[in-house]
């Protein structure tokens, strides 16, 4: 069986093969990464709550979690805490469970109900 020529070196660098993609130098080919970032700038801000509760509940969640994730990392740079730091340490998260507890109930609840009302014939 005959031997296949193979490319230079130079041009097997500069257009791997199963390479797609505008034809051109690599350099001016946009990377991966900033269109990415590209695309991201152009997206659209999540919507904000209607409920004005929803929205306090979950302000009030993301609070809770930097906190605790602030106490955790100085727990992790060496910091000593009181019993009474540590007691209260444990009723944030315990509170911050609950909350986050009863927020999942009431997805699923909602979940429930859509799914329920697409079933129902009209």
């Amino acid at each position: 069986m005959p031997a296949l020529p193979l490319p230079p070196a130079a041009a097997a660098a500069a257009a791997p093969p199963g390479a797609s993609g505008p034809p051109g130098p690599a350099a001016l080919r946009p990377r991966f990464g900033h269109l990415l970032e590209a695309r991201l700038a152009r997206a659209p801000a999540p919507p904000e709550p209607r409920h004005p509760a929803l929205s306090a509940a979950l302000r009030s969640v993301e609070v809770a979690q930097a906190r605790l994730d602030a106490v955790l990392a100085a727990a992790r740079r060496g910091q000593a805490f009181t019993a009474g730091q540590l007691l209260a340490l444990q009723a944030d998260a315990h509170r911050l469970t609950q909350t986050l507890d009863v927020a999942g109930k009431l997805v699923e609840q909602g979940v429930q109900s859509v799914k329920q009302a697409a079933q129902a014939q009209v």
